[in-house]
């Protein structure tokens, strides 16, 4: 968890300078581009002005262009401390009146007299910018003799050097302005991190036993959703929990006084010499151990009933009229054993519900064990299936029966009806009550009828289909 803020920042920084850098080359791209092309349009300026001032000194004598012009005006023209500069004057008919031919010509389709003409090109094998302006010195009539090209050209280091300084006089500012926005990048997420760091430090400083909800309030609002879902894990959790300490001391309290009477029963065996006392003795321990088995399944059963349906398995649509009616068959070896009459009265189309087939057959389970165990031979017991809106299974006995001031208690784990002689484990409707809770049912005993007897009812907030 330590590690998480810094790969979130540094993720968060990337994405956001990634984005930055790219913009900030492109407008280093685009910031020499603007500057070249303003450059350009200064020092072509400065480059026409020479080709004006040669172009004013060209005359025209005895019918033909002449050009007069000092020395000391060519060295003016071509000093330039960073360029080379060129001159190149030339009549129609090819005669060279100042300078060198080399320049290359204008383009052809660029050739108007009197407008300025400016190209690049190649001299000596460096580029240049070239000025041209074709005049007409001898007027119309002079002809192709007549007409004069004047040209100067310049290599392109101050237009470099000027561009480069534009461009770095950009560039600097805006990655100052970069590295300024990263670092306020790297603040801001700081702080904007630091709940979502107060809230890892609470959750790591709690103690293992501390399953309380977390303070939504204090979250960020994008936080709030990740702390109800840790409030909801941490309260299933605690069902959990309370649910494994709940099995740990009901068997540590209940599983103690059967194994000690294994203990005590193995100890007489130990002793026995009859081997008719010893079967005697080898029954008791058996019967001991069928009674242990059945509190250790009710346990688990009742664990396996709290922890409810979300901890366990998962809810499906079933039909409750063929799953009451395979249940009932099942008992019916043991009613006949026991001298019972057990029967089951539903509808014969189905009745769908939603459930946990395994769980409503162990709450059908512990009904049946109660109603046999507790039917006197030649007993009745009937099992109903009400279908409807509410579903309803009614498990009904000619047995002793509950009081109605102990019917509600006997949902309690672990209470046993003195009137029954305290048989039993105690857990058999704790576990009715359960089940049917986590299944949204509700659970209620009455009498079965005038001549006695308890019915056991489980109604069901709905049934699928309705």
């Amino acid at each position: 968890m330590r590690t998480s803020s810094p790969a979130l920042r540094r993720s968060l920084l990337l994405y956001l300078l990634i984005p930055m850098m790219a913009l900030w080359i492109f407008s280093g791209v685009v910031a020499y581009r603007i500057a070249r092309n303003y450059a350009n349009i200064a020092y072509d300026r400065a480059l026409f002005d020479s080709v004006e001032t040669i172009e004013e000194q060209i005359k025209v004598k005895e019918g033909k262009p002449t050009l007069q012009l000092p020395d000391a005006a060519w060295k003016i023209l071509g000093f330039d401390q960073v360029d080379e500069v060129y001159f190149d004057v030339r009549r129609g008919d090819g005669v060279v009146l100042a300078g060198a031919d080399d320049i290359p010509d204008p383009p052809p389709q660029m050739y108007a007299v009197g407008k300025a003409i400016f190209s690049d090109g190649m001299l000596h094998g460096k580029r240049i910018r070239i000025a041209s302006l074709y005049v007409n010195p001898g007027g119309q009539d002079s002809g192709r003799a007549g007409k004069v090209l004047v040209q100067v050209a310049e290599t392109l280091n101050k237009r470099k050097v000027m561009a480069e300084e534009v461009l770095w006089a950009v560039l600097v500012p805006e990655l100052i302005l970069v590295l300024l926005a990263a670092v306020s990048v790297w603040v801001g997420v700081s702080r904007s991190l630091r709940p979502l760091e107060q809230l890892r430090d609470a959750v790591a400083n709690r103690s293992h036993r501390d399953l309380s909800p977390i303070q939504e309030r204090r979250s960020p609002r994008e936080v709030q959703p990740l702390v109800a879902a840790i409030n909801e894990l941490m309260q299933r959790l605690s069902v959990v929990l309370n649910v494994q300490r709940h099995f740990i001391a009901d068997a540590a309290h209940q599983l103690r006084t059967p194994l000690a009477g294994l203990t005590t029963q193995t100890e007489l065996a130990l002793r026995q010499i009859d081997p008719m006392a010893l079967r005697h003795v080898l029954g008791q321990i058996h019967v001991g151990i069928e009674r242990t088995n059945h509190l250790v399944h009710q346990l688990l059963s009742l664990a396996r009933a709290e922890a409810g349906p979300e901890m366990t398995m998962k809810f499906e649509p079933l039909d409750l009229n063929a799953l009451v009616r395979r249940e009932t068959a099942e008992w019916v070896p043991q009613a006949v054993q026991k001298g019972i009459d057990l029967g089951y009265e539903g509808p014969e189309q189905p009745v769908e519900i939603v459930g946990q087939a395994l769980l409503l057959r162990e709450m059908l389970v512990n009904i049946l064990d109660n109603a046999t165990r507790y039917s006197p031979p030649g007993g009745k017991i009937t099992v109903h299936l009400v279908a409807g809106e509410h579903p309803c299974v009614m498990v009904e006995d000619n047995g002793p029966g509950i009081p109605a001031a102990e019917r509600e208690r006997v949902f309690e784990r672990f209470h046993r009806l003195t009137v029954n002689g305290g048989a039993g484990s105690g857990l058999g409707l704790a576990i009715v009550r359960e089940i049917a809770r986590a299944h949204g049912a509700r659970v209620w005993l009455d009498e079965a009828g005038a001549g006695g007897g308890l019915r056991v009812h489980i109604q069901f907030d709905h049934s699928s289909a309705a």
